[in-house]
């Protein structure tokens, strides 16, 4: 962790209060596949070749990058058959995005999961949030698409490490999701902690930038939509808005109950980035396309 870090409600919290927190939570280490590939992204000159042999020595990897490049979403003429033919048909972004997608599933599976339907339901979500998050980013233009995905993919990640850590974080959070109090507030009364500061630290322990580590810490601090509150904090408060509108928009495509702190906070949300009716209109006729498409896939 670094020297200080804020916790989701915005108050401080240094390193010693950090560890104290999270002293009982079991962080997963980054795999050594997601490590080697971040590293080769980030590169001025990235060595496909040394890709194409990380992804194809994993069969499970190397499957769901095939399977991807061969959906329906890429409208091929011809099956692609090897990770090297994927990984140009996709771009090494989205093959990062996909192996770093699997790779966090698979560190944060505990016992039963593979056959409780809660986490197919839940690794969905993260997924469609992620989406979303990534095509209000391309909208709005001053935040990398790829950035916005991967903080859309982890910024629930501290939900599973929670529940393999509380035997009734489950109960929390459904009743949370039929709750006007937010998530967090359960959270910091239960267990001193939330699954915002959780998967900060986790963000943090798999090497991923300070924007995004410092964002999933934040996003349910909506005390940033205010300009006082929000200085030299530009980023990260543009994050947390488009993961506010993220999940409206998720939730509407899947047909939920919407959340209280988007009845709270979205019309903040909005107004911080920007974005007016006919924009959240547009994006929400975009997104709800590429959902679709995910959504068709998965079936």
């Amino acid at each position: 962790m670094s020297e200080a870090a804020a916790t989701p409600d915005g108050t401080g919290a240094n390193s010693a209060d950090v560890s104290r927190i999270l002293g009982n939570i079991v962080i997963p280490p980054c795999p050594r596949i997601v490590l080697a590939m971040v590293e080769e992204a980030r590169s001025d000159d990235p060595d496909f070749l040394k890709l194409d042999k990380l992804i194809s020595g994993d069969m499970g990897l190397a499957s769901a990058v095939i399977k991807t490049a061969n959906s329906p979403y890429y409208g091929l003429n011809h099956k692609v058959l090897a990770v090297k033919s994927a990984l140009h048909v996709l771009g090494l972004g989205s093959v990062t995005n996909i192996v770093t997608l699997l790779a966090l599933r698979n560190a944060l599976s505990g016992p039963g999961q593979a056959a409780d339907p809660f986490w197919d339901q839940f690794w969905d979500r993260t997924n469609y949030h992620a989406i979303a998050c990534a095509r209000l980013a391309r909208q709005l233009r001053f935040i990398s698409m790829d950035g916005a995905y991967t903080f859309g993919l982890f910024n629930d990640c501290g939900i599973p490490v929670l529940v393999q850590r509380f035997a009734n974080y489950k109960e929390t959070l459904l009743q949370a999701s039929t709750s006007d109090w937010p998530l967090i507030e359960f959270e910091n009364e239960r267990y001193q902690t939330t699954h915002a500061l959780v998967g900060s630290a986790l963000a943090r322990s798999w090497h991923l930038p300070e924007l995004v580590c410092n964002a999933i810490g934040e996003h349910h601090n909506f005390d940033l939509f205010d300009a006082d509150n929000s200085a030299g904090q530009g980023d990260v408060a543009a994050l947390a808005a488009i993961s506010l509108i993220a999940d409206y928009l998720v939730n509407d495509f899947l047909g939920t109950r919407q959340d209280s702190e988007w009845q709270r906070h979205g019309a903040q949300a909005l107004d911080y980035l920007g974005v007016d009716e006919d924009e959240l209109f547009e994006s929400r006729t975009e997104i709800f396309d590429e959902l679709q498409e995910t959504q068709a896939y998965r079936q």
